[in-house]
């Protein structure tokens, strides 16, 4: 077993932003924003080893749950298998079985993930009472965190299917993404059941609910400057311009948003209530922010944010003396030493003829792509896949 995260690994410099030297070169911020983006976006991907990690990590709780209930199946769905997972995002996992149960079998998983020794005894807790009864724990060996639910979560693969056909649509949304969840983790209102925040989901929703919009208008972009746009539009959007008392954001909708009078008609009086109306496009009269009950404060943070990075923007070239994304976002120090505990402490999972990356070198265009991955893999840039298709086995 590998030793545990150290916390005191060194690290001089931010190896996601550009070089001191890039600034006051006469380069326009907005350039230099989109290429802040950029880099950002291919740092935090998951190296080869870091997916590998999760994919081992994945089979490990599937083991225990079929060992459990045999006849039952389990599926990956959120962010890892969009592939918009940050370095320690949370994973996952639902549990089908043919007969459904009558009740959740939480406890009984719980048990046994203890007994076996693949989660951590003091992360483990079970929340029955939620909307979604899920079980939340660490796993041991990887010190990831897990989310288990049981059947009510079938949608959650439908969507993430979702989710990657309008990745293929709109090849930004994951750079924006990215740049966003960690900003909202960062401003601790990335989580729904604890702060009331907007979830990953919910985010990468109103995501593409403003590229429509996007689209719809026919906007022209410059290649130079693209991404940073894209980030100021959509924090001016969202924190100033969208009316979120008389519009829902719907993805099936031509232009991104329908008006919530509109939506009584499938949403529930409950979710009526909520201030940020997201109608899910696999469950119509599911409202996905019904729970984020800290949604104005969401929307003034996007504003601080945009305010922030405009003043920056409009500065005069010659002047900018440093990172621009950096100044609304950071990676914390906690996050770059777990990736090189894990570059360190689990380089045998890489197949002999795959280099290894560390986790501070870009790997977009470079990664090694296997023999066996899909064209849509391919095309997406994602890393190789090692493991049965689809993270399910019967």
């Amino acid at each position: 077993m590998a030793s545990k995260v150290c916390d005191a690994v060194p690290s001089e410099t931010k190896p996601w932003q550009l070089s001191r030297t890039a600034y006051g070169r006469g380069i326009p911020a907005l350039c230099l924003l989109h290429q802040e983006i950029e880099k950002f976006y291919n740092f935090m991907q998951s190296t080869p080893i870091e997916f590998l990690l999760r994919a081992e990590a994945v089979r490990r709780i599937e083991d225990v749950v079929l060992a459990i209930w045999p006849s039952s199946c389990v599926d990956v769905f959120g962010s890892f298998r969009t592939g918009l997972n940050l370095p320690v995002s949370d994973i996952d996992m639902v549990v089908y079985h043919a007969n459904h149960w009558h009740k959740a079998p939480l406890h009984e998983l719980q048990r046994e993930l203890i007994a076996r020794g693949v989660a951590e005894p003091d992360s483990i807790s079970v929340l029955d009472k939620a909307s979604m009864p899920v079980v939340k724990f660490t796993e041991t060996i990887s010190q990831i965190k897990f989310d288990v639910n049981f059947n009510a979560a079938a949608s959650g693969v439908q969507a993430a299917e979702l989710i990657r056909e309008f990745i293929r649509q709109y090849p930004d949304l994951p750079k924006l993404v990215m740049v966003l969840k960690q900003f909202l983790t960062i401003q601790g209102l990335n989580e729904v059941y604890s702060t009331g925040g907007v979830s990953s989901y919910a985010l990468t929703l109103m995501c593409i609910s403003f590229l429509k919009q996007q689209a719809r208008c026919k906007k022209k972009y410059n290649c130079h400057n693209k991404l940073g746009l894209l980030l100021l539009q959509f924090l001016d959007y969202y924190g100033r311009k969208f009316d979120f008392f008389k519009y829902g954001i719907s993805v099936l909708a031509e232009d991104g948003c329908v008006e919530k009078e509109r939506l009584r008609s499938t949403l529930g009086e409950n979710n009526w209530q909520s201030v940020l109306s997201i109608e899910d496009p696999v469950t119509p009269t599911n409202d996905i922010g019904r729970s984020s009950y800290a949604a104005l404060h969401v929307m003034q943070g996007f504003e601080a944010a945009y305010l922030k990075l405009s003043k920056l923007v409009d500065s005069d070239a010659s002047k900018i003396e440093g990172p621009i994304l950096g100044s609304i976002i950071e990676v914390p120090q906690s996050v770059i030493n777990y990736r090189a505990w894990v570059q360190y402490n689990f380089q045998h999972l890489m197949p002999k003829s795959c280099p290894v990356y560390s986790a501070n070198q870009k790997l977009e265009a470079k990664r090694t792509t296997s023999s066996s991955a899909s064209e849509d893999e391919r095309s997406e840039g994602r890393r190789p896949v090692y493991f049965r298709s689809g993270f399910r086995r019967t």
